[in-house]
């Protein structure tokens, strides 16, 4: 269930900036960057998530939730997340911080 006023930049790609920006040692904010904010909501959401577990677990792994988490994310590659249904974006989001612990 979502909190009441959700929101894709707050709920989603501020905290995935932040995740991303910690695994690259970043200090400041990644302006310009694949992983900033702002990138991740105009479209690089499953690509920021998908870029971090490959570095964490390999490129090819055996790890079959992994996989199969890369094919439930393989419709919204490139896709606006505020195009991306509500319910769909924090379940994979959710799945990925599983997944990268």
């Amino acid at each position: 269930m979502l909190r009441e006023g959700w929101n894709f930049h707050g709920d989603i790609a501020i905290v995935l900036e932040g995740i991303a920006s910690r695994h690259y040692g970043d200090i400041m904010r990644p302006v310009n960057k694949i992983y900033d904010a702002d990138s991740i909501e105009q479209g690089s959401f499953v690509e920021v998530m998908l870029l971090l577990l490959r570095e964490r677990v390999g490129l090819y792994n055996e790890f079959d939730d992994v996989n199969e988490f890369k094919r439930d994310c393989a419709p919204y590659f490139d896709a606006n997340g505020n195009t991306i249904p509500k319910e769909t974006a924090q379940e994979l989001f959710d799945r990925f911080k599983a997944l990268y612990k």
